[in-house]
């Protein structure tokens, strides 16, 4: 059997398959139901490896280990028979799921040579969260954007996931009026894609047009379910669009509503992220919020042994606003250690902590230093140009958030 995508699969159903393939479709354009129709398939074939490891995989980007981890023993069990795409595939999720991410980023570029239409194997290296961005490679914009455009002939007709990813690459590496095209087109051809409609909220923002981003915001929004990966990450892109007209009321009010109300049902890393990273801004500009102590009890719950470069630049956000000296300190430790293990944005993250240290001691001279080490190789932290912001931000403010 195949799937959408032309792929082998080794199924004995092909209604399971059918299914599979309907997972695939909100798996990538982040829509509820992948796990609803991986249990589908599931029932029809129950050693159906594929499905298996997809749920795997989706538990991970919620930060549920144990069940991916289950989830990926499973697919293992079930994978003898299977064809050689198919066992790379699930190698590959697991090097994510078991957060080896240079053995998963080396593996996803050796799979797309050979598979380059197997999306959900090629679909983490791309993202602001994907194992491109977080590689530690100062190019990694550049990288991505020559790996998307290495698969793009070997699909068949318009796919508007690819040509949104395509569009969005080229919108990270500076080609902003072509990429925004692009990443336009693909949402007029396919509205569904809550992905698609992030990358054209990154369109605006280079663009410096936060008005157009609203009204498209606006519009797209409503037909977007409240509990879908993206929506909340799409609230603090609105927001933003909020603090750049000087609206900053507005934004709060974006951040005390919605956004914590979706952070316990949103992904821990990107809840993090978004609701310290606005809380941080805010702070900037003088306004003081309770809300802070929301967001150190989703880090002390979910973050509590640390995280990678670009979690480690947001817990040491909270450790600075609540003027914890010892808890940067260990921010330094665990990015010293990740540094050793050779990820090269560990040591960037860290200039920000001692930055961010010398700030609460009043040592404005060594603040700017190690400011200027971490800004001259910030793509390495991962994220987008947006969301690296925040380390500008506070450079040219020279102050710390206080919290409400």
């Amino acid at each position: 059997m195949h799937d959408a995508f032309g792929n082998t699969v080794h199924c004995s159903s092909t209604a399971a398959v059918q299914a599979y393939d309907h997972a695939v479709d909100r798996y990538l354009h982040a829509f509820p139901g992948v796990l609803e129709a991986t249990a589908e398939a599931l029932t029809h074939d129950p050693e159906f490896a594929l499905a298996h490891v997809l749920r795997g995989l989706f538990h991970a980007t919620y930060g549920r280990g144990d069940e991916a981890r289950r989830c990926l023993s499973r697919a293992r069990d079930c994978i003898e028979g299977a064809s050689n795409c198919e066992r790379d595939h699930v190698a590959l999720i697991g090097a994510i799921i078991e957060a080896r991410i240079r053995d998963a980023l080396s593996a996803v570029e050796l799979h797309a040579n050979r598979y380059p239409t197997d999306v959900v194997a090629i679909a983490p290296a791309l993202g602001a969260y994907g194992l491109f961005a977080f590689s530690g490679r100062a190019d990694h914009d550049a990288a991505r954007l020559a790996f998307v455009e290495r698969i793009a002939p070997h699909f068949l007709g318009r796919f508007p996931w690819l040509l949104a990813h395509r569009g969005w690459c080229r919108i990270e590496c500076g080609a902003v009026d072509e990429g925004l095209a692009m990443v336009l087109q693909a949402i007029a051809e396919r509205p569904a894609n809550g992905h698609n409609a992030h990358m054209v909220m990154h369109g605006y923002y280079e663009k410096g047009d936060p008005a157009s981003a609203q009204t498209f915001l606006a519009a797209w929004m409503p037909s977007y379910p409240e509990h879908a990966l993206m929506w909340g990450h799409l609230q603090w892109h609105w927001a933003l669009t909020e603090l750049a007209v000087g609206r900053d009321d507005l934004a709060l009010e974006r951040l005390l509503g919605p956004m914590l109300d979706y952070l316990p049902r949103g992904t821990p890393f990107m809840g993090l992220a978004d609701v310290v990273a606005l809380l941080w801004s805010l702070g900037l500009r003088g306004h003081r919020t309770s809300a802070w102590s929301a967001a150190r009890e989703h880090a002390r719950r979910f973050f509590s042994k640390g995280s990678n470069p670009f979690g480690e630049l947001h817990l040491a956000m909270l450790a600075a606003a609540y003027r914890e000296r010892g808890e940067l300190e260990e921010c330094e430790r665990r990015l010293e250690s990740l540094a050793r293990g050779g990820h090269e944005g560990a040591a960037v993250v860290r200039h920000w902590a001692v930055a961010l240290k010398a700030l609460i001691d009043g040592d404005t001279p060594k603040a700017l230093e190690e400011f200027d080490a971490c800004r001259a190789e910030l793509p390495r932290i991962g994220g987008s140009h947006a969301q690296r912001g925040i380390v500008d931000e506070t450079w040219g403010a020279l102050r710390l958030p206080v919290p409400g």
